[in-house]
């Protein structure tokens, strides 16, 4: 990416913010199929839930931070659970809300917007954010967070498709969750050149590589491990 970004971070490299804004819309630039949705990547008008969303039925999604563990995404159709932390199983997360151990919030998104919720106990999650994206009418960005059997598998996904272009179909059975790629499914060498990356995160990683810090591998290892329900 030195040709695309060098330029601008000699520019920029004491200002990480205005870098980043600026390389984005460079990578759009030179990613074609991401061209049309440019007001969508660059907009400022999403909020961000920032706990966990789990799926519990039919859901389709579009993934937008892809390469995040759990992948960051927008619902576009479908009823998910707001939930203070990942759970192992389906089981697990009704047990916790029976005896009170976790909130109780179902909320029924169309088109990355809140079209209806039920929220019975808000206890566990900070109140004020549950709030503003319950109530806001603005478009959400969940962590999309299934269960253990299937948390790495949506990460996976994630990574395999365009980001913001991309709509799947997620469909739960019993204790599980079964993916299908609908739309935006990238090519095996697409994926191992980092083209799917989003543009969000190609900056930020360039910029971080260019400013020196480094990232130590078994750290990686273990913040993802750590995110897993059940460790």
């Amino acid at each position: 990416m030195e040709s695309q970004l060098g330029k601008i971070f000699q520019q920029n490299k004491y200002n990480r913010d205005k870098f980043i804004s600026e390389a984005i819309n460079i990578i759009i630039d030179n990613t074609p199929k991401l061209k049309e949705v440019r007001e969508k990547i660059t907009s400022k008008k999403y909020i961000h839930y920032i706990y966990y969303a789990i799926p519990i039925d039919t859901v389709e999604v579009s993934f937008v931070r892809n390469n995040w563990v759990p992948p960051k995404a927008i619902i576009l159709k479908g009823k998910v659970r707001f939930t203070f932390m990942p759970h192992e199983s389906f089981s697990e997360l009704e047990n916790s809300i029976k005896v009170q151990n976790e909130d109780d919030i179902i909320v029924e998104f169309e088109d990355g917007l809140v079209k209806n919720f039920n929220r019975k106990r808000n206890i566990f999650t900070d109140f004020r954010n549950t709030s503003e994206v319950l109530q806001s009418g603005n478009p959400v960005i969940v962590n999309l967070a299934p269960t253990l059997n299937t948390f790495l598998l949506s990460s996976v996904i994630a990574n395999n498709v365009y980001p913001w272009i991309n709509r799947v179909r997620i469909s739960r059975k019993d204790e599980t969750l079964e993916y299908e790629i609908l739309t935006g499914k990238a090519e095996k060498d697409e994926v191992v050149n980092g083209i799917t990356i989003d543009p969000q995160s190609k900056a930020e990683m360039y910029y971080d590589y260019k400013t020196g810090k480094k990232l130590d591998k078994n750290e990686v290892i273990n913040a993802i491990v750590y995110k897993l329900p059940g460790v």
